[in-house]
């Protein structure tokens, strides 16, 4: 005999709230009252739940619901942002807008920021920046090079003179571990002045071999305040 389908008895009663006020919106030329919400900021939020025991198919889509006020999802306080170029209003999004203007203006605040840094970094040669750095970095391609053989091929494939590359040096991390870190994790539930009898010295010590020992661990940091230049350039 199959079960009997069972459904809780579940009462709907709904309130009608009518709350009259106004809301001043001072906006900038760039903002909008959003569309949604009427500029109060607020959305009705179904909070939607099962019930236990209840094994009929409408439970599984969860039809019950407390619903109640919440913050709108498609504006901050009550106001959405217009792209300055095209009026689209962009909702919760970013103000910058996937449009033709709006990507040609974020290029060019881009590259001005770039040549900016570009300009205000120490400029070395190849010669001295090889005597001090094992890699440099290559900000037009965000990579990194070993050696002027290398940095040929990577402007040869994209197609560019090294000329118009922006090389910066770079800063290297190893892999360090910290004995007095390791020491007061291992006492957090020891009593209190556990760690203070620890041997921190000989325990460092250890790490600093282990550490030393291990390979490719190494990693580069561009160095934006060092450019590096050929000869011709920085004559």
């Amino acid at each position: 005999m199959n079960e009997k389908t069972i459904k809780p008895a579940v009462r709907t009663e709904t309130r009608r709230v009518k709350i009259l006020f106004e809301l001043r919106k001072d906006l900038q030329e760039h903002e909008a009252i959003c569309e949604h919400c009427h500029g109060t900021g607020l959305m009705i939020a179904n909070n939607v739940y099962g019930i236990k025991g209840d094994t009929t198919q409408a439970s599984v889509r969860f039809p019950y619901k407390h619903q109640s006020l919440s913050f709108c999802t498609h504006c901050y306080i009550g106001v959405q942002k217009k792209c300055t170029h095209c009026g689209s209003l962009r909702g919760r999004a970013s103000t910058d807008c996937p449009c033709g203007h709006s990507r040609l203006e974020r290029d060019n605040r881009r590259r001005e920021s770039e040549a900016a840094q570009w300009n205000e970094a120490k400029k070395i040669t190849f010669a001295q920046a090889w005597e001090i750095y094992d890699m440099l970095y290559v900000d037009n391609f965000d990579s990194y090079v070993f050696d002027d053989e290398e940095l040929g091929d990577a402007a040869e494939d994209h197609e560019v003179d090294i000329s118009e590359l922006r090389v910066y040096g770079t800063t290297k991390r190893k892999i360090s571990i910290s004995a007095d870190d390791v020491a007061t994790t291992a006492c957090e539930d020891l009593h209190e002045d556990a760690c203070d009898h620890c041997d921190v010295k000989s325990l460092q010590s250890v790490l600093d071999a282990w550490c030393a020992e291990q390979s490719g661990t190494t990693s580069y940091y561009p160095d934006f305040s060092v450019g590096v230049v050929s000869e011709v350039e920085r004559a």
